[in-house]
């Protein structure tokens, strides 16, 4: 595997690629993020920072192997979600899946965290990471999913920093998806039934 046969492509290296292009999203398209349904254009743009940014990190015998495509369904479970954005090496019996991205406006559901967790154990994604654009923030939230937890970073925008906010363990979000919930109806739902 790559990420084996260049330290340099380690876990970390890829994760401060993804910063970087991250970086120049806010730099250089930060009008996107007042657009209304906004995800397909922020999740474009994003794929073109990141290749850029990837391949010119890249030793030019990797960079014709590895492309960077968009909403490419690496799990077999067909109600699963596809990753936003997937650099790999297109191989169907040998994938090298270097990084997976999911993006979204709001916060990731508990579902879509073990789909992101999925992408790396079962797909075998070395970097899994989901974005998050909230726009009354003044950071944007970024998932990545390991083997046994799911880490939580605050990127802020005007610092381009990236800070570990909190890390929660896979086992802990299993069992707050797999929860009984209660049955409590909206305020719209009481007041019909008082009438």
């Amino acid at each position: 595997m790559i990420i084996q046969e260049h330290e340099r492509y380690s876990m970390i290296r890829l994760f401060e690629t993804f910063i970087v292009a991250l970086g120049r999203l806010v730099d250089n398209d930060s009008v996107l993020f007042t657009w209304r349904k906004n995800h397909i254009t922020i999740s474009h743009r994003l794929a073109q920072h990141l290749g850029q940014v990837m391949f010119e990190e890249l030793p030019v015998r990797h960079q014709e192997a590895y492309i960077v495509d968009l909403c490419v369904p690496v799990l077999e479970d067909t109600r699963a979600i596809a990753p936003d954005i997937l650099i790999h090496d297109r191989n169907e019996k040998e994938p090298h899946r270097l990084m997976a991205v999911v993006c979204r406006e709001g916060y990731l559901t508990e579902k879509e965290l073990l789909n992101l967790h999925d992408f790396k154990v079962e797909a075998g994604c070395h970097l899994t990471l989901a974005v998050a654009f909230l726009p009354q923030k003044d950071y944007i939230l970024i998932y990545r999913a390991d083997e046994a937890t799911i880490d939580y970073y605050h990127f802020f925008y005007e610092e381009k920093h990236c800070q570990l906010f909190k890390r929660r363990q896979i086992s802990d979000v299993v069992s707050d998806s797999r929860q009984l919930k209660l049955g409590i109806k909206t305020t719209r739902q009481r007041s019909a039934l008082l009438r």
